[in-house]
């Protein structure tokens, strides 16, 4: 089995969506100020599905059929609605940090379900890096578990998993369709149900929609939305599994040091340690290759 390796162009578009979607936490608190979350959730996901309709009606992009439009609609569920909802719920009993750390350990997760969804094993060195990786998170971001937070890191933990396992399906099932078309089915299928849940969980909570709200759909819906989730699924077509998801680790680290640039928070030793090593492991997750395992296997004996 070969493994696939970044090139520069996978690069640019990781570091891209990287940093992106580490800045959409700006967007997503001054959203959540006007509009419940489910309701935001919903709107920004419909504005972005919308979006990319022209470009499937200009490149006359095949929609798909059968099992593959069956796939994604359930990734729909999978990846975005179940998750979403699982985590709001959760956000209310664990911190901030510690739902990062637990979605820090993605990349592993995922490399080992991949044997079992997949039927394909990551190398050595990636898992390694995925071990070290996860530590560097943890001590960048400083999270600590109490039993208090217990029932809630375990309901982030299962929309990891929720997430994770989407991700494999989506990269053995989605290879041939267009992520471009892939997004818009996706995130079109995700809005109307977001918007169910928000009609039955968020009824009376007062919604308003200014300026700052529509800013906020707006970023969220373009960048971090359309084109966030072209580019995205694009990598997965492109990269493994377990690589795409170190985008996991990316996104606290983005917004780590955009906190303390924008909102002069200082940076500890612990933060910009921990940074380091994990993106010096996210370096070796993203170049390691399983027949270099072979290689070491061959001189061993």
């Amino acid at each position: 089995m070969r493994t696939a390796v970044a090139g520069r162009k996978h690069w640019i578009a990781f570091a891209a969506l990287g940093i992106v979607w580490g800045t959409t936490w700006v967007a997503a608190d001054t959203l959540a100020e006007q509009v419940p979350p489910l309701c935001g959730a919903a709107a920004r996901f419909l504005l972005a599905a919308l979006l990319l309709v022209p470009v499937i009606l200009l490149k006359r992009l095949k929609l798909p059929r059968g099992r593959v439009l069956g796939v994604v609609l359930i990734l729909s569920l999978t990846m975005i609605v179940v998750p979403f909802v699982l985590l709001l719920w959760a956000r209310q009993h664990v911190q901030s940090a510690t739902v990062a750390v637990i979605f820090a350990a993605m990349p592993l997760l995922v490399a080992l379900l991949a044997p079992v969804l997949e039927d394909r094993r990551g190398p050595r060195s990636a898992m390694q890096a995925e071990l070290v990786g996860l530590g560097a998170i943890a001590l960048a971001m400083g999270a600590s578990i109490s039993a208090a937070q217990a029932g809630g890191a375990a309901v982030v933990l299962l929309a990891v998993v929720c997430v994770g396992g989407s991700s494999i399906v989506a990269h053995r099932e989605l290879r041939s369709l267009n992520p471009v078309v892939t997004s818009s089915l996706l995130l079109g299928t995700a809005a109307p149900l977001l918007f169910l849940a928000s009609f039955a969980l968020e009824r009376g909570q007062t919604v308003e929609w200014n300026s700052n709200a529509v800013g906020s759909v707006v970023f969220l819906a373009v960048p971090a939305g359309a084109a966030g989730y072209a580019t995205y699924f694009w990598l997965l077509q492109q990269l493994e599994a377990y690589q795409v998801a170190t985008l996991q680790w990316m996104q606290p680290l983005v917004a780590t040091l955009e906190s303390a640039f924008f909102l002069r928070q200082g940076l500890s030793f612990s933060m910009i340690a921990g940074s380091i090593v994990a993106l010096v492991s996210l370096v070796v997750v993203m170049r390691a290759r399983a027949e270099d395992d072979d290689t070491v296997s061959l001189r061993s004996n």
